[in-house]
């Protein structure tokens, strides 16, 4: 019973993502479905720099 609805909730949060809503619930299951397979964005890159300028000097050398 709690693995369906473990499940249950995983799947919802990837429905609510891809249906580009924002989380509805503050279940950490939910949330682990929300953010799997989700772009990471600019903070998922710059965390591999020293500073934002160190990044951007990067991308204006080699991205272009």
């Amino acid at each position: 019973m709690l693995e369906h609805l473990r499940e249950h909730h995983y799947h919802q949060g990837q429905r609510d993502r891809d249906a580009g809503l924002l989380p509805r619930m503050e279940s950490s299951i939910y949330l682990e479905g929300y953010l799997k397979g989700r772009p990471q964005g600019l903070d998922g890159v710059v965390q591999y720099f020293p500073s934002v300028d160190a990044y951007m000097q990067w991308k204006y050398r080699h991205v272009s």
